[in-house]
């Protein structure tokens, strides 16, 4: 059997994941000078652009721009000390101290010449030392300096601190090594081996003692002062920061060449741009107290490593670049791979060997695998049947060489015979026959995709889209989702001892079928992710699935729990690409999507390799995270907030009446996953119960009545270690004056003053009501014989006219010109009557009762009303006018007078125009009517010569006193103003009760 290729080192993923910051994630500067985690879990960088204090998810910036009390932006080192204070060294020479919330500025004395301040650290009895790039040393306590060497010429080794375990403190440049103590520097002979010595660096050793760079080998100093060669490779480049992580890695950070990391066995490895650093100049190095290590590069930003979980197995061709489907364990050791195009792999002792049609196979789609218990290995293909590895090749198997179906799962029972899901059914083959349970069985969807047995013998098996199945004694039994299955979409099953089956679906996650009843359990209740790929059990009380949302881990018990009611949410932890997986889609819905081999170790097929994973390496992160409030926002404001106490408190806050929203802003300091640290928050004083906020790091309260609350918070981490003590914030938000007891108090009093004068109030309220009704009784009584009235004098004279015209047509009726003249005086009467029947209805009607409508209508009754006596009629009133309320008794008597106005003018004025206008104050408005007819003079007495028509006008008298009556009735006025041979001017003047 020829290989398609064999290969002797498949690769694996980098042991170390990366995540790399930079400024686009809110960095003020890419340049990490200083790194510090300070002992209230937050990590701060020294940037030169700013101080930044990070949570795992946001940075904070401090600069001169917002922190006044800090002396400038380009810092270049920090050290927390024993009281917590953050000390942060400038690049002018500067120091700020940054205590309970406060930046303030430390001045030097004049025995610090100034420069950039490289280093800062505390000796074992607290005192403080600064450190410079030209070799000064600075002692805090007494601002006693000391000159370590002559200056720094070009190429010459920067002096450095070295702090051992136990606390003492050593300075360390080319062959000085001073010890610095009682604020004094003690200079140590440090001839070794090699003779004469050129420190470059050093740092702690866990064990004691010092790790040195001595011309440009690594050595150790042991706490007694001897100097070992560590026998380890030399260092090639330029070392600028070190550290000893708590694994006993050494971390040597290096100018151009990244970082090489010196194993505990003497191994070595080397980090830098080509595998996954952001940078290769190393400005400082962190290990935080979870065991992540930090670097700040040079330009690079800020990253994060810590080692993988899970390892991919990369091939030589990288599989093709097809997905990896199916995996099955072999006796000898070794693994079987089946993939969606690429063949069938084998691993055997580091060598990869592919396998495809040149060896015997169908075709290259692999969809599921088995191997049995005579050790061989049985390959389900796409379209190309099932067939046996030989040493030859692969044959197909007697009694199933026709089978063309695609083949998705296998399974060998305890009675050794061999159960195939396929898309169009199950099939079991025993010594040779093969019987089939298809639709013709009942199976409505007889897609196969995973099959189980469970201890009494019985096989089940799922199907995607037809739900559960069930077969004992050649009889099948279908569950559903009308039955209680969580979909009938099932990818994957697991049977254990005591008859429980584990279903795992594709998208409503995990199914438990215990003693007939099924209980579904979801992302509701705390599953990453609902698709269910594979499930295995490590042997130690857990369940580990694969899924499209990564790896995921579970207890067993938690489930139970969780299915029986006794626990609400269960806690997964998952595992994602910070893990080391190249892709959270693992492959499902083919059988066996994820073996356990005899070492332990768990294997699971994806879509971008195959992922492996030992639950004995995988380390739970036991630190809670430390949780903070960091700020509370008030109606839009940020209110200061007091420093954390020991226990996780801080002073009470209060909050002046009036106020509406509240926001408090809390984070929880792990650095593992910090997008997987979870919450929960109540308000005491509003709720009991506990808020789960799941990742979000803001609560939300509108509305708080007065009083005193405490807002309370808490956070686990990754692996849902919870922090039992939390953090809380007291809050008083004080009451508006009415909400006051003395407030209260005057309110009964004055409640009983209200009382005894309520009475008299009722009463006058009663009466007042009452005359209000006659009053609204009177007008509509005055209105109704308004009304009354108009058709009476209107209407009434007019039906009477027809009438005898009518009667009079009659009897001139063998006089046809004088019938025809008495038709025509009907007509023109009906007509009038028309026009003042509109003229009532108009009036009355309620939707009119406004200014615009009665506007409109006294300028179209003025133009229709001219028009006939061929008078120009001009109307100068504003465009837009208010919806001002006008009664009907202002409306009819107004439009009466100006009715009267146009008609003296049709009668007496002989004028050939006629200019109507509105103009509107506040609290009126003015109509007028103005005519360039003849006028008259009103005062001038009559003479015998006198025109007839100015006689019949001045004597026309009756209609002026009307129109001025009917604007009196509305509490309005009328003027008339006229001179002879210039016209007639009339204003209506009418206020507005609003």
């Amino acid at each position: 059997m020829q290989p398609a290729f064999s290969a002797e080192h498949p690769t694996t993923s980098s042991d170390y994941s990366f995540d790399i910051w930079e400024t686009e994630n809110g960095l003020p500067q890419n340049s990490i000078t200083s790194i510090a985690q300070t002992q209230d879990g937050y990590l701060w960088l020294g940037t030169y652009n700013g101080l930044v204090r990070f949570d795992g998810v946001r940075f904070t910036v401090f600069d001169t721009s917002n922190t006044p009390g800090l002396i400038g932006r380009r810092i270049t080192s920090l050290y927390e000390d024993a009281q917590k204070a953050l000390w942060i060294g400038h690049e002018t020479g500067d120091l700020t101290k940054y205590h309970n919330g406060i930046f303030s500025h430390i001045p030097l004395g004049t025995n610090w010449p100034g420069g950039p301040i490289t280093g800062i650290e505390a000796d074992k009895h607290g005192d403080l030392w600064l450190l410079s790039d030209a070799s000064w040393l600075l002692c805090l306590k007494d601002n006693k300096g000391f000159r370590c060497g002559q200056g720094n010429e070009p190429g010459e080794t920067l002096p450095s601190f070295a702090r051992e375990k136990d606390g003492t403190l050593w300075v360390v440049r080319g062959s000085l090594f001073g010890g610095l103590e009682k604020r004094e520097i003690i200079i140590c002979d440090t001839t070794g081996p090699n003779g004469t010595n050129n420190f470059q660096l050093g740092c702690a050793a866990h064990d004691g003692g010092l790790w040195l760079v001595n011309n440009g080998k690594l050595v150790k100093r042991t706490p007694d002062g001897v100097i070992k060669d560590s026998g380890y490779a030399p260092i090639d480049s330029s070392v600028t920061t070190m550290l000893e992580a708590r694994s006993g890695e050494l971390l040597v950070g290096t100018l151009k060449e990244g970082i090489f990391l010196i194993l505990p066995d003497g191994s070595r490895k080397h980090l830098s741009r080509q595998n996954g650093l952001s940078g290769d100049w190393i400005r400082s190095l962190r290990e935080d107290s979870e065991g992540n290590l930090w670097v700040g590069t040079g330009g690079g930003g800020l990253d994060a490593f810590r080692r993988r979980k899970v390892e991919m197995i990369k091939a030589p061709d990288e599989w093709q670049g097809r997905a990896l489907l199916s995996i099955t364990p072999s006796y000898d050791g070794s693994l079987w791979v089946g993939t969606e195009g690429a063949g069938l792999y084998h691993l055997l002792d580091g060598k990869l060997t592919r396998y495809d049609q040149s060896a015997g196979l169908p075709n290259s789609f692999v969809w599921s695998l088995l191997e049995d218990r005579q050790h061989q290995l049985l390959v389900g293909t796409w379209g190309g049947g099932l067939r046996i590895r030989e040493e030859k090749g692969f044959r197909t198997i007697p009694g199933l060489e026709d089978i063309s179906r695609p083949m998705l799962a296998l399974h060998q029972d305890r009675r050794g015979m061999l159960w195939i899901g396929t898309r169009s059914g199950l099939a079991r083959y025993d010594k040779g026959l093969c019987t089939w349970f298809t639709r013709q069985e009942g199976l409505a969807v007889p897609d196969v995709r995973a099959i189980t047995e469970d201890a009494t013998g019985a096989i089940w098996f799922g199907m995607s889209g037809g739900g559960l199945g069930k077969i004992q004694d050649d009889k099948i039994t279908q569950f559903h989702k009308s039955d209680g299955l969580a979909n009938d979409f099932v990818w994957s099953l697991h049977s254990e001892p005591d008859g429980t089956l584990w279903i795992g679906t594709f998208g409503s996650g995990l199914c438990r079928l215990k003693q007939g009843k099924f209980v579904t359990i979801s992302t509701r209740e705390g599953l990453p992710n609902n698709v269910v790929c594979h499930i295995a059990d490590d042997g130690h009380g857990n369940y580990w699935m694969s899924s499209y949302g990564g790896i995921f881990r579970v207890s067993r018990e938690e489930l139970n729990k969780c299915a029986d009611g006794k626990q609400k949410l269960i806690h997964c932890i998952s595992y994602g690409k910070a893990d080391g997986l190249s892709t959270l889609e693992c492959s499902g819905g083919f059988q066996p999507a994820g073996c356990k081999t005899p070492d332990g170790r768990l294997w699971f097929p994806t879509s971008k390799g195959l992922a492996v994973l030992d639950p004995e390496d995988v380390k739970i992160n036991p630190r809670p995270p430390p949780v903070v409030i960091e700020e509370v926002t008030v109606d839009g404001d940020l209110i200061p907030l007091s420093p954390v106490d020991q226990h996780g408190t801080q002073s009470g806050l209060t909050v002046a009446p009036g106020k509406q929203r509240f926001e408090f802003r809390y984070t929880g300091l792990s650095f593992v996953a910090p997008d997987k640290v979870r919450f929960k928050y109540r308000l005491k004083g509003l709720e009991s119960e506990w808020v789960d906020a799941n990742n979000r790091r803001i609560a939300y309260y509108s509305y708080l009545k007065p009083g005193t609350y405490t807002f309370e918070a808490t956070a686990c981490n990754n692996d849902g270690v919870w922090n039992e003590t939390g953090a809380s914030l007291p809050l008083t938000i004080l009451p508006q004056f009415w909400q006051t007891w003395w407030f209260t108090s005057g309110g009964v009093m004055a409640g009983i003053c209200a009382v005894a004068g309520g009475a008299r109030y009722a009463t006058r309220r009663r009466l007042r009501q009452r005359m209000e009704k006659l009053e609204r009784q009177r007008a509509l009584e005055r209105e109704r014989a308004r009304i009354a009235k108009d058709i009476h004098d209107d209407l009434g004279a007019s039906l009477t006219r027809i009438t005898m015209l009518s009667q009079s047509g009659r009897t001139d009726a063998e006089d046809p010109h004088q019938a025809a003249a008495d038709l025509d005086h009907i007509y023109r009467t009906a007509r009038e009557l028309t026009k003042a029947m509109d003229e009532i209805v108009w009036a009355v009607s309620p939707q009119h009762d406004t200014l615009d409508s009665l506007v409109s209508y006294l300028g179209k009754f003025a133009q229709d009303f001219l028009s006939v006596a061929g008078i120009r009629c001009r109307l100068d009133v504003p465009i837009e006018l208010p919806h001002w309320p006008l009664t009907a008794e202002v409306r009819h008597n107004l439009f009466l007078a100006f009715k009267e106005a146009l008609n003296n003018v049709l009668k007496h004025a002989a004028a050939t125009e006629v200019r109507v206008s509105l103009t509107l104050s506040n609290k009126e408005f003015n109509l007028f009517v103005a005519d360039n007819g003849r006028g008259f003079d009103p005062k001038a007495p009559l003479s015998a010569s006198a025109d007839s028509r100015l006689q019949d006008r001045i004597s026309s008298g009756n209609g002026l006193i009307n129109m001025c009556k009917r604007l009196e009735e509305i509490e309005g006025l009328c003027e008339i103003s006229s001179t002879h041979g210039e016209g007639t001017r009339i204003k209506f003047t009418v206020r507005i009760k609003k």
